[in-house]
């Protein structure tokens, strides 16, 4: 009876453990916990049961295993609240393929994010003695037992329709906002293999106009800039000095609208398919309004130059381009490589930024540390290395827009952003980076420059920007560049922006209007 006490003892230790990462957090982060006593009860009884088998279980390393999987579902949601300042929704978990993009932003901004890995490895050490220690009788199914009770998350998850009970709220947890969103994705992507409900669609019909619009066409494609911190829209600190000179000319128009995604990997192909209702995959399958190819079919060469791996967008672009290059370096050398392509033969060029991905001031070259960022607290260090990357893309731009003049012929440039980002202002809800499906990190400049070898009155003729709202409208604007006009039967006044998934199947926004 003695063993039997102290096993119910020490399981209480053993669950004191655990909340530790919470406890402990919220005494530097008092808005991640909202402490509601039916909540804790529920959620702590689940913790004591945890604690209570996996004691039970005789081989210490198997009862290690299932105490430190129970610590990382604390770990990595204060990590993530750490950093981006809000919770891992159920749609985030199936990012896991861009942990090593995790990983490199996490190598800059430990001493922003050292909290939540020093709570994990005192906590750990914890585990490793007291599993040792706290260890008083065993029972022989003790592990399958509790296999089939972090069985219920998932299992339960198959038969809800709506995520609404798997998103995480202030008054849980850490370890149960992880577990619900784990279950949620592992019941709809692995057991379901949950497939979006497609609609029937019209295909989009591609009407050939009698000849394109310019010699060469140049569309540089940022990285996570946001219309919000620039000068050229407002931003009251000089972000864009070279755009801002350009406001006036002739051959500079520029607007702003939403992105069709939250993740390079959707928006991209997205926007380069011209692709519009979520849930309609066919522009991704027959790439009959695929930008390249049409620039392809009008007898352009085309080049795909990225900063970034090719994985994040596959064969979107470059299954149709002549040439495909990743760079590594700074985001200059997309220009440089105007400097090598054949002048005589038309031109459509895909330029693929890198530079205000975090951590900002790793892809920012420091001669461009214009704010101060280094040492300061966490806002200020994510705003002022942002606004830094953001001088360095204005001076990109300058540089392109110059080799554009010097070009042939007419040259236009085409440039937007993949998505936005949030710098955790007050209208972003204290939120950081993006993923999130809302309009606060899909607003994106556009911007179309002509060369001095375009004629103007044609250029704005040709280019109306005063009704365009959104990526999908941005991109027509570049097949009719091509000479393309895009009817879509499916079309009204109603533009979407995607989640995670580029088929709808992780949600999907509408609006019809532009969201400030």
């Amino acid at each position: 009876m003695k063993k039997i006490a102290k096993h119910f003892l020490y399981s209480f230790y053993l669950s004191l453990i655990f909340l530790l990462p919470d406890l402990v957090y919220a005494l530097f982060h008092p808005n991640y916990y909202t402490f509601r006593l039916p909540s804790f009860i529920k959620e702590y009884s689940a913790l004591y049961l945890i604690s209570f088998l996996i004691l039970l279980i005789r081989n210490y390393w198997i009862r290690v295993g299932f105490a430190l999987f129970i610590a990382a579902l604390s770990f990595v949601q204060l990590m993530h609240f750490s950093y981006f300042h809000s919770y891992i929704l159920p749609y985030e978990v199936g990012l896991s393929n861009q942990i090593p993009e995790m990983l490199d932003t996490l190598n800059t901004v430990i001493p922003y994010v050292k909290l939540p890995l020093i709570i994990f490895f005192a906590q750990a050490a914890l585990l490793l003695y007291a599993l040792k220690k706290l260890h008083t009788i065993s029972m022989r199914y003790a592990s399958l037992i509790l296999v089939l009770l972090l069985a219920i998350g998932p299992v339960s998850a198959l038969k809800r329709k709506k995520v609404y009970n798997y998103m995480p709220k202030t008054t849980s947890l850490s370890f149960k906002n992880s577990f619900t969103a784990i279950s949620w994705y592992i019941a709809k992507n692995i057991f379901q293999h949950q497939k979006p409900q497609y609609k029937t669609f019209k295909p989009y019909i591609v009407k050939k106009m009698s000849k394109p619009l310019a010699d060469n066409i140049i569309v540089v494609m940022g990285e996570s800039l946001t219309k919000d911190k620039m000068s050229l829209y407002g931003y009251p600190k000089e972000t864009t000095p070279y755009l801002d000179k350009l406001k006036n000319s002739p051959r500079f128009l520029y607007t702003w609208g939403h992105s069709g995604g939250v993740t390079t990997d959707v928006s991209i192909p997205t926007f380069f398919t011209l692709k519009r209702e979520p849930q309609n995959i066919q522009p991704l399958i027959t790439n009959s309004t695929n930008l390249l190819k049409l620039a392809k079919d009008q007898n352009y060469s085309t080049s795909f130059i990225t900063m970034q791996s090719l994985y994040v967008i596959g064969g979107v672009l470059s299954d149709f381009s002549d040439t495909t290059k990743v760079l590594h370096g700074y985001d200059e050398k997309l220009a440089h490589y105007l400097d090598t392509i054949t002048k005589k033969k038309k031109n459509f060029i895909v330029l693929h930024q890198r530079n205000s991905h975090s951590a900002y001031e790793h892809y920012t070259p420091p001669s461009f540390y214009y704010y101060p960022f280094k040492n300061l607290p966490f806002h200020e260090y994510m705003l002022g290395s942002y606004l830094n990357s953001i001088r360095y893309t204005d001076f990109v731009l300058h540089s392109i827009f110059k080799k554009a003049d010097a070009m042939p012929g007419c040259t236009l440039v085409f440039f937007t952003s993949d998505h936005g980002e949030m710098m955790g202002e007050k209208s972003e809800h204290g939120r950081y980076g993006h993923v999130y499906l809302g309009f606060e990190d899909t607003k994106v400049p556009m911007i179309i420059y002509a060369s001095k070898g375009c004629n103007v009155k044609q250029f704005h003729k040709e280019f109306n920007l005063s009704r365009v709202i959104s990526h999908y409208q941005f991109g027509k604007m570049i097949a009719k560049a091509l000479g393309y006009e895009i009817i879509n039967p499916n079309e009204d006044v109603t533009y979407y922006i995607n989640g995670i998934d580029i088929s709808g199947n992780a949600g999907f926004i509408s609006y019809k209007k532009r969201h400030p």
